[in-house]
């Protein structure tokens, strides 16, 4: 027990240090393209990109292990990802839909083995590796 308290310290304070830096917030017409950038500076392996709707929970949209290796999450219908280098890690919306609307969530970690046990620690510890979100609200054009 004593071994996994000083793990759970020792991450909160290396992680600590780590910051990412989102869109902070859009308001688009329907049928806009739009662009959401995430950049990180703490070396991070992997980098996500998540969506959370009003009375939802989390919902992946990418993921990225590095540069120029994006995967498709749980909803990849409608972006497009991509990750250029190490920090930069990127989100477009191709056409952007009343649907589109919510939060949306850049994180990154060190490693993909380790994503459970962060996820919890973050939780536990509201670690900076999750930044607060930007949101996206959409308006029809009559």
């Amino acid at each position: 027990m004593r071994m996994w308290t000083a793990w759970c310290v020792a991450m909160y304070f290396l992680g600590a240090r780590a910051e990412i830096t989102q869109t902070s917030s859009l308001v688009l017409k329907e049928d806009e393209k739009a662009t959401l950038t995430c950049s990180q500076n703490d070396n991070h392996n992997t980098m996500y990109w998540y969506l959370q709707q009003p009375g939802k929970g989390l919902q992946l949209i990418y993921y990225s292990i590095g540069a120029n290796m994006q995967q498709e999450g749980d909803i990849p219908t409608g972006y497009k990802a991509n990750r250029l280098n190490r920090e930069n890690f990127n989100l477009d919306i191709l056409s952007v839909k009343v649907n589109h609307s919510g939060v949306y969530f850049c994180a990154s970690s060190l490693d993909t083995t380790l994503q459970s046990h962060l996820l919890s620690l973050q939780k536990l510890l509201s670690s900076t590796l999750l930044q607060k979100g930007a949101s996206l609200n959409t308006a029809k054009v009559y």
